[in-house]
């Protein structure tokens, strides 16, 4: 998963390309909170994509954050309705990118 933020327009964007497959998939910008937790640390943010597919809402990423701490994401897969919960590799961060 990428996510892009314009500031000036005030847009976002994203797209996922899993392992196997050839062409990105558009993801879309549903919501987005942030709630503060404890003053003294980043405010929590809460944002939800969904995918879209040969024109279809086709799933949805729900991803949690703290400052650059990603504590929780989970795929849910909108014709199954089967989630599906993702661990960060902590190994791939020191390669240069992050994989899940």
């Amino acid at each position: 998963m990428r996510t892009y933020y314009d500031s000036a327009s005030k847009f976002s964007s994203g797209f996922v390309r899993y392992q196997n497959s050839k062409q990105p998939i558009p993801l879309v910008l549903a919501n987005s909170a942030e709630e503060t937790l404890n003053k003294d640390a980043p405010d929590q943010e809460t944002t939800t994509w969904i995918e879209i597919y040969n024109g279809q809402a086709t799933g949805e990423y729900e991803m949690i954050t703290q400052g650059t701490e990603v504590s929780s994401m989970v795929y849910t897969n909108k014709k199954k309705n089967q989630k599906t919960g993702f661990v960060l590799n902590a190994g791939a961060i020191g390669q240069g990118s992050c994989k899940w």
